[in-house]
């Protein structure tokens, strides 16, 4: 009768930490999944009832073209720095990057390429009217700055910036072109031009800077001027980096549950740092008004923000605006719960194997 007393407390004994391992453990993962949750985590939309059309395949390039060969292996995975020079310097440091020009038409070209002063103005990166120059341009140079293509040829140029060491430390704007003019028509001295270009971002610092992010400030349902329905979310470049913002919308929970989307928008917004700007996205006029879920993605180079809103689309005009409340940093509520419910946890293992040691103590005299 001792034995199987003994044997039935020990059993007890496992089967209660089992159980109390278990809720602990539970309820542990529980408060983790709560706290690494994204602020504005996107769910799963119902069924799709509109979507935007896919992209018409690309045509084949005519004229002259450039694109950038060169990319740091630090930046190959930012889809702006595979696109544009994009780099913060040192002053009294510099970099080299290759570019392509290709000659897509049936002539021969003489292609001039030259580094020109840039600027951002209402959300657009504006290259100036040659000549432009800044101090950007100024430490630029083209160890080809003349290239003769036959149809079909492409010549491979390097662009070189040296940053003096006087510099002071800001962001500056400049484009590499290349360009190709005609010459004046019988009687006249004007002659056409035509080129194409590659973005330079340089930021000038001696250490790394502020780093590149935006904020997402409001979003707004309206109508355009054809009635077509609109979605405008304002942005500020809360970073030391100017952005290229692009993104899309998707919309849920319509009238009868339906969903669309997502659409793109239909321009890139540039912003310098500290600036605003509105990114607009047309949807399609097939649209009810609403009320939606919206949900909208916006993206610059590796930096990628989310935020949600009702939103009902006007008869005309512009709807009601929401203001979007800024994301949440890192959870440090839910932290302070989960390493108090440790704490917890912790206390109660050490006092139920307090008793249960006491109980094995006691358990001889009771048998005698």
């Amino acid at each position: 009768m001792a034995l199987t007393f003994v044997t039935r407390l020990t059993a007890a004994n496992n089967q209660g930490f089992q159980v109390l391992r278990s809720a602990i453990t539970a309820f542990s993962l529980l408060i983790l999944a709560l706290a690494l949750v994204p602020a504005g985590a996107a769910h799963a939309l119902p069924e799709t009832y509109l979507s935007s059309s896919s992209s018409p395949p690309s045509p084949q390039p005519t004229g002259i073209g450039i694109r950038l060969l060169d990319v740091p292996a630090a930046t190959k995975e930012d889809p702006r720095a595979r696109a544009y020079i994009v780099d913060r310097l040192e002053p009294g440091t510099g970099i080299q990057r290759r570019i392509r020009v290709e000659n897509n038409s049936t002539a021969a070209q003489s292609v001039r390429i030259y580094s020109g002063a840039a600027q951002i103005q209402e959300g657009s990166f504006v290259g100036g009217n040659d000549p432009a120059v800044n101090e950007l341009t100024t430490w630029t140079s083209i160890d080809r700055p003349q290239v003769a293509l036959p149809p079909g040829e492409s010549a491979d140029v390097m662009v070189t910036i040296n940053v003096p060491a006087d510099a002071s430390e800001a962001e500056q704007y400049a484009v590499v072109w290349a360009e190709v003019r005609s010459a004046p028509g019988n009687g006249t001295n004007i002659a056409q031009a035509s080129r194409v270009g590659i973005r330079i971002y340089v930021s000038v610092g001696p250490g790394n800077g502020a780093p590149a992010d935006f904020r997402i400030m409001s979003i707004t349902a309206g109508r355009d001027g054809k009635g077509n329905p609109q979605v405008s979310a304002v942005v500020t470049n809360t970073g030391g980096r100017a952005l290229d913002l692009a993104g899309s919308i998707a919309l849920s929970k319509g009238p009868g549950g339906i969903s669309a989307g997502p659409f793109g928008a239909q321009k890139a917004l540039t912003l310098a740092p500290g600036k605003d700007g509105t990114v607009v996205t047309t949807l399609n006029p097939a649209l009810p008004n609403g009320p939606w879920n919206a949900q909208l993605k916006l993206k610059s180079g590796l930096i990628e923000h989310e935020s949600a809103a009702i939103v009902t689309f006007p008869d005309a005009g512009e709807g009601k605006t929401v203001e979007i409340a800024p994301q949440a940093g890192f959870p440090w509520i839910a932290v302070g719960a989960l390493l108090m419910t440790l704490l917890i946890a912790t206390v109660l293992l050490r006092l139920w194997l307090r008793r249960r040691n006491t109980g094995f103590r006691q358990l001889p005299r009771y048998v005698e």
